[in-house]
């Protein structure tokens, strides 16, 4: 067993996880993710650096601008941002790009004028609300680990939904003793063979022998089971949206 680490906000913050909805690493990083757009938008009403770093990254990804477009109450930051990167696409795509004069580049296609144009409005810089989570991401998992073996973390770990199949092996990957790793897959075992149970459970009601009998909480097993494997993504089961629906589903 490895010396815990200090309890602090981060601690408790990932404790109180354990008990929501879905997979907890992926509440944590959404949180992250979110205070930093959060101030992000505040700070880019205020200050053009600001804008002028997102500007070179194109803005952001596509799932971090749908999480903008939540937040109608920073409208003003988002027009701001998104202002300038239209404008400088607008620019770009405007202005002749001559050819390098470099025979490779001629030769690999680089000079023809589509490419020139197209090669003006590209970047290559990483959506920066995707560092801040890759960044939460590594946190969390450390922090999980660090303390995977302590009983009041790990038993609030055995009685939750457990993480996602990504950050699970995650965090197998930093695991050090055989101790550690049985603390964090025995309890993930245990909830995959239930959820297993419950999509076989489903599986049978859906036969046409048995579609008389009622859906009990089987009933959404086939979205939480996707959230089970991919995490944070998709059919509304995202650690924003809670984790699973709970509204009775059409069978």
């Amino acid at each position: 067993m490895r010396d815990s680490p200090g309890k602090h906000t981060p601690y408790f913050e990932l404790l109180e996880a354990q008990d929501k909805p879905g997979c907890p690493i992926c509440r944590m990083i959404n949180r992250a993710t979110d205070r930093y757009l959060d101030s992000l938008l505040y700070e880019a009403v205020l200050d053009p650096d600001v804008r002028a770093k997102t500007k070179a990254t194109h803005g952001f990804c596509a799932d971090h601008v749908e999480m903008l477009g939540e937040r109608p109450g920073r409208a003003l930051g988002i027009a701001l941002i998104y202002r300038d990167i239209i404008r400088a696409a607008a620019d770009a795509a405007d202005r002749p790009t001559p050819p390098s004069g470099k025979l490779l580049d001629t030769l690999r296609g680089k000079n023809r004028p589509g490419a020139l144009a197209a090669d003006s409005l590209r970047h290559d810089q990483a959506c920066p609300a995707c560092l801040i989570g890759r960044e939460a991401e590594v946190n969390y998992t450390s922090l999980m680990l660090a303390h995977i073996e302590d009983p009041e973390f790990h038993a609030a770990y055995a009685a939750g939904e457990g993480i996602c199949l990504p950050h699970l092996i995650a965090v197998l990957e930093r695991a050090g003793t055989e101790e550690e790793v049985r603390a964090i897959v025995g309890p993930q075992v245990v909830r995959y063979r239930h959820m297993l149970s419950e999509l076989d459970e489903f599986i049978r009601k859906r036969d046409h022998r048995f579609r008389h009998e009622p859906m009990g909480e089987e009933g959404d097993v086939w979205l939480r089971a996707m959230n089970a494997v991919v995490g944070g993504a998709g059919w509304g089961l995202t650690a924003r949206s809670g984790g699973r629906r709970t509204n009775p589903l059409e069978r």
